[in-house]
């Protein structure tokens, strides 16, 4: 793959890692890929550290039409914009803006970032449009989205939990957003993904549990304690398919959906929670207590996108590509 612009190193794992069994684990603990992890291909790098440590640490991410990520940091209730380059720190955001909500989640569509208002906060309960800066451009208060988010790379929908136990679809392609219930049980989840056909939503729900997106009938079901957010693999290896799921516990789950057979691929973590696609080089944000780090998979392979190619446009080409992909769900990073 073509090499990513950088500011540090790859964060290589040569053991197995401790497993985390409370709540959350210490703020210094340091996620690592475990030998399995490693031979199949996965690596982690830092993208942002230095968040403030409340035992849950940054939660929505995604990425925006200029190729930026806007991130929300929890325990300070605001929204940061990062330029989508590895091993940051706070110092290093573009901008920051308050904004007062938990737990959100974050989701591009055509370049248009949204967010869940959580189920506390002054934004409760809402779904948002935001501005590239990370402000806040809409606010429909007629969606009750509260937290899980992830975008269908099918439709451009935006799949989101809702009050009720809902798990919504929301059509966000016209100014004034539509929304269809799934199903009623969904809603409950936590973590989101779709898969990369658009026809399964997975939500971190008593594990991982998988719904049929146009009846919202329970097609998949697999136990793991604290599973949180998630991502689909699409590769043209045999990882194709397969579930990344992030932990409370300080670990990171692959599923195999067809054998449910479970592999640790890192661990030794602190509290992991929401993931995101970075369509720039294919790999995954995933969230710690106090930073966020991306899980990349090899060559010709994304997680929860799909795999860029081998030569990557810049952020700005990559915006207005952007615009013309929304329908395949596609948003190219470089590696």
């Amino acid at each position: 793959m073509t090499p990513r612009r950088t500011t540090g190193r790859l964060l290589a794992a040569a053991g197995l890692g401790a497993l985390v069994v409370g709540f959350a684990a210490p703020a210094h603990a340091q996620l690592a890929v475990t030998p399995a992890g490693a031979a199949l291909g996965f690596t982690l790098t830092s993208f942002v550290t230095g968040f403030p440590n409340n035992g849950v640490g940054p939660l929505g991410m995604a990425v925006n039409s200029d190729g930026n990520v806007i991130v929300n940091s929890s325990t300070e209730n605001r929204n940061y914009v990062f330029s989508n380059v590895t091993n940051q720190t706070l110092a290093n955001a573009l901008s920051s803006t308050a904004f007062n909500a938990f737990p959100p989640a974050y989701a591009a569509s055509g370049g248009v970032v949204y967010g869940s208002g959580g189920f506390s906060g002054a934004n409760a309960n809402q779904f948002i449009r935001f501005n590239n800066n990370g402000t806040v451009n809409t606010v429909f208060s007629n969606i009750a989205s509260h937290n899980g988010m992830w975008t269908n790379p099918v439709d451009g929908h935006i799949v989101s939990t809702g009050n009720g136990g809902q798990l919504l679809d929301i059509n966000v392609s016209t100014a004034i957003p539509t929304v269809r219930v799934i199903n009623s049980v969904g809603g409950n989840s936590d973590g989101l993904t779709v898969s990369p056909d658009g026809r399964t939503v997975y939500g971190a729900f008593n594990g991982v549990t998988g719904w049929d997106y146009v009846t919202g009938a329970q097609v998949f079901n697999a136990s793991i304690a604290g599973s949180d957010g998630m991502g689909i693999i699409a590769s043209s290896n045999s990882l194709n398919g397969d579930i990344v799921v992030n932990t409370n516990f300080g670990q990171v789950v692959l599923i195999d959906p067809a054998t449910h057979v479970q592999t640790i691929i890192a661990s030794g973590g602190s509290r992991g929670d929401y993931t995101a696609p970075n369509p720039l080089d294919g790999s995954l944000f995933l969230t710690q207590s106090d930073r966020i780090l991306e899980l990349g998979c090899g060559s010709a392979c994304g997680i929860g996108v799909a795999p860029p190619p081998s030569s990557v446009p810049e952020p700005a080409s990559l915006a207005l590509l952007g615009f013309g992909l929304v329908g395949l769900g596609l948003v190219r990073r470089r590696r």
